[in-house]
């Protein structure tokens, strides 16, 4: 049975790339990832299938979508289309919500 409820604090963190912790979960149609970077971290340009909608709960973060750069702010969010290519650097420590439609594979 499905968890309804998750306190993200109890997520278990890898560190995929370096500064980058992450856990992720998924339901019936979505992937949901959690990011927790240290401030300079970066996830390189690179693009997927699924649609992504990026959440910043916390710090300020530089996103590139397609041939667009802003900064993100606490409570700011970022649409990535479907295989558009996309990067990120992490201004300062940043916490980070992405939802994923479909879920990923």
């Amino acid at each position: 049975m499905m968890n309804h409820f998750i306190s993200l604090n109890e997520l278990t963190l890898t560190e995929p790339l370096k500064g980058a912790f992450l856990a992720s979960l998924q339901t019936e149609n979505l992937t949901i990832a959690y990011t927790d970077t240290i401030a300079g971290a970066e996830i390189p340009l690179h693009h997927h299938p699924e649609e992504a909608v990026d959440i910043l709960l916390d710090g300020e973060l530089e996103m590139q979508i397609g041939e667009t750069t802003s900064v993100l702010k606490k409570g700011m969010i970022s649409i990535v289309p479907s295989n558009v290519p996309h990067r990120a650097k992490a201004i300062t420590a940043c916490r980070v919500v992405t939802v994923f439609y479909p879920k990923r594979g």
